[in-house]
């Protein structure tokens, strides 16, 4: 996570109110205006169980919306930022290998 994410405080009321200009989570997502980390706390705002539909929790519906949105397009949104913000590692890495031992040697002994 970078510090730009870490340094700014969540405001869940000014990001629900931002969330509420949009429609779905993809639009969030798309929107050349928003910085990563703006988009994150958006769609962090509007997963949030504060806006979660009476009798159907898998719902989200920010004060002033239409329609509700599921928590799965919300989520799925979430991992594509953060799938977007992951790049390729550095190398390949994993445990140091070992070095095969050397081939062992049978001798036959002489009767």
């Amino acid at each position: 996570m970078s510090s730009e994410v870490r340094s700014r405080p969540f405001d869940i009321h000014a990001n629900s109110l931002l969330a509420a200009t949009f429609s779905h989570p993809d639009e969030v997502l798309s929107s050349p205006l928003l910085t990563a980390a703006d988009k994150r706390c958006v769609l962090a705002a509007w997963a949030s169980d504060a806006f979660a539909v009476e009798d159907n929790p898998w719902l989200r519906q920010l004060p002033g919306a239409s329609d509700a949105v599921p928590l799965k397009d919300i989520l799925s949104a979430l991992r594509r930022l953060d799938d977007e913000d992951d790049g390729p590692p550095p190398f390949k890495g994993g445990a140091a290998q070992r070095a095969a031992p050397p081939p062992t040697r049978t001798i036959a002994l002489a009767s």
